[in-house]
């Protein structure tokens, strides 16, 4: 499945909403607006997430019930739910990402594109980072892509998107490699991203037991 660009692109501005929680975790009386996009942890999403019109939970295969998030009660925001592995490289037989879940998350943010969107997976650094820069990616439309990193990193400074979902979103809003370019190009410029990666990656081959795999 692909989507082409959006006729009517949402150039909204991605308020911090994340930094005014952290930042005021007793009087938190500013809510998300119309078009607002927020990255967090499930810890955070816990906290907040009713105050959403929409909800999208990235969580481990066979995820344990203690570290899922649900709505039990309604009224309720819409809510999508995909599990992945948070791994960046699609080789090693692990359960990552599908195209079919990347484009099921844009078609879902395209659905509720005029409410407020809650991404969140266990950290909110790797793969909820990486949706939420998909669908700022489209939104803002082809050749916006280092903007959408920019913004992506404006809500969310500690993001490291998770690079299989990076090349599936490009493939499926058919950027013909923008999207990858741009975020190898960030990465390569900022200090420690590598090591970061490599760290990642050394955890899936030393603790295998830890993962789902195909």
């Amino acid at each position: 499945m692909t989507f082409a660009s959006p006729a009517i692109r949402l150039d909204v501005g991605y308020r911090s909403i994340y930094a005014h929680w952290t930042a005021h975790p007793v009087n938190e009386t500013l809510g998300p607006a119309a078009g607002d996009i927020v990255v967090g942890s499930l810890s955070q999403a816990r906290k907040h997430k009713r105050r959403f019109d929409a909800v999208i939970t990235l969580e481990d295969p066979g995820c344990r019930s203690a570290n899922k998030l649900r709505f039990n009660r309604h009224p309720s925001p819409a809510h999508l739910v995909l599990a992945f592995e948070d791994v960046d490289d699609d080789t090693l037989g692990v359960r990552v990402a599908t195209q079919d879940q990347v484009a099921e998350a844009l078609a879902f943010a395209r659905a509720h594109s005029k409410g407020s969107l809650l991404v969140h997976c266990f950290h909110g650094v790797g793969r909820s980072a990486a949706i939420a820069l998909a669908v700022m990616s489209d939104r803002l439309g082809p050749g916006s892509e280092r903007a959408a990193i920019d913004r992506l990193l404006t809500i969310r400074p500690v993001a490291t998107p998770n690079l299989v979902v990076v090349k599936l979103a490009d493939s499926v809003l058919q950027r013909q490699g923008e999207l990858v370019a741009a975020v190898a190009a960030w990465e390569a410029a900022a200090p420690g991203l590598k090591e970061k990666r490599e760290a990642r990656l050394r955890l899936v081959r030393t603790n295998p037991e830890l993962y789902s795999w195909l």
